[in-house]
């Protein structure tokens, strides 16, 4: 996933973090196996949650991507959906 600002740039961040995918170190799965990612201008705090931190502006219009790469079936005939995004707080 990835989160840009209105003009579809990446977001200049504190930690240099662009994107978080299967390749990012130290993600921190929940206790029933899901990945719950904080989209938020500010740390999340906790190192746990900060490892499942993805920056985003303190003001303006942002937008987050998922992008899939070589999704399995249940992707391509939509059987899969994503998660919805929930705005905590």
């Amino acid at each position: 996933m990835t989160a840009h600002d209105e003009d579809r740039n990446l977001i200049p961040n504190p930690i240099n973090r662009y994107s978080v995918g299967d390749r990012t170190r130290g993600l921190v799965t929940d206790q029933d196996g899901g990945l719950t990612l904080h989209l938020q201008p500010e740390s999340p705090g906790q190192p746990e949650r900060e490892s499942n931190w993805l920056p985003t502006p303190q003001q303006g219009i942002w937008f987050a991507a998922l992008r899939m790469y070589l999704p399995r079936p249940e992707v391509i005939d939509a059987r899969w959906h994503c998660p919805p995004v929930k705005r905590v707080g």
